[in-house]
This record gives C-alpha cells, sequence and structure tokens, in this order.
C-alpha cells in the first residue's frame, strides 16, 4: 500500500498580509502625527513672555488658517503697522502666534485671533479685544490708544 504525500500548506496569504497591513498601517499613522507634531512645535520649548517690569500689548494672530480667517489676520497686521504709537512709552508690542502660544491664549482667555491684550507691569490684563470689529478693520485701535494712555499716566504718577 503506498502512502499518499500529505501536501503542505502555506499560511494563507491573507494571514500574512494582516500582520503586515496593520504594522504598515500603524507606521504610517505614527509617521503622520511625528511629522504634524514637528511642524505644529508640540515639542518646542516655550519661551517665557519677558516684559522686564514694563507694560506690553500682545498682539495674537495666526500663521495658518483658512482664506477668510487670513484675510481678517493679514487686515489686522496691516492696521497694527500702520498704527503710529509714540516710542517713548515704553510699550513694547510683542506679536504670537495663536496656535503655537497657545499657553498664553488661556493664560490670558483670548478665544480667537487676531486679539489684542494690553498687559500692566505686573502682567494683569488691562483691556482685551478679542472680537473684531468688521473684516476689514478688525482692531480697534482708538479704544487700545486710550487705555494705553490711561495706563502710561497712571504708571508716571
Amino acid at each position: 500500500m503506498e502512502t499518499i504525500p500529505r501536501k503542505v500548506r502555506l499560511p494563507a496569504i491573507r494571514m500574512v498580509k494582516r500582520p503586515i497591513l496593520l504594522a504598515v498601517w500603524i507606521i504610517l499613522v505614527v509617521a503622520t502625527l511625528g511629522i504634524k507634531a514637528i511642524s505644529m512645535g508640540w515639542f518646542a520649548h516655550r519661551q517665557p513672555l519677558v516684559l522686564n517690569g514694563q507694560p506690553a500689548l500682545l498682539f495674537f494672530t495666526i500663521s495658518r488658517g483658512c482664506d477668510c480667517q487670513m484675510m481678517v489676520v493679514h487686515n489686522a497686521e496691516a492696521q497694527l503697522t500702520a498704527w503710529q504709537l509714540p516710542a517713548n512709552l515704553g510699550l513694547s508690542v510683542i506679536r504670537l502666534d495663536f496656535n503655537r502660544r497657545l499657553d498664553l491664549a488661556k493664560q490670558y482667555r483670548v478665544a480667537r485671533a487676531p486679539a489684542l491684550v494690553l498687559l500692566d507691569t505686573a502682567r494683569r490684563v488691562i483691556w482685551k479685544q478679542d472680537e473684531g470689529l468688521s473684516d476689514e478693520a478688525p482692531l480697534d485701535l482708538i479704544q487700545a490708544q486710550s487705555h494705553i494712555e490711561v495706563l502710561i499716566s497712571d504708571d508716571t504718577k
């Protein structure tokens, strides 16, 4: 009696493909998150806000957004650039990216950009504007100027 040789079965191809596909998927997800983490600055060192005992005007802006957001931000930046702030006030204007400095946005309770926050020498919020007036001129620089003048006159007393 002859024995019939048994067929040697290789593992099913789909059983081999599953772990490989799962590994490829995991690698792609981790690579995507890594690229996003680096580009968004998740691991970047957050430098503390240095005011040197002087009042400051914080300007929160964004570097990325939809077209309508970026139009409002560009208009706000143009407004701030054209604004003639007297240099003898001792007030520094600090530009901050809202998306990269969420710690400061939370600390000063800024909900959206563009926004202005006026701080006194003790880092207390004197005035804040995080609601735009219009898309063409979102910043209320007249009100900011009046609050700055009051703050500076109080500091000189």
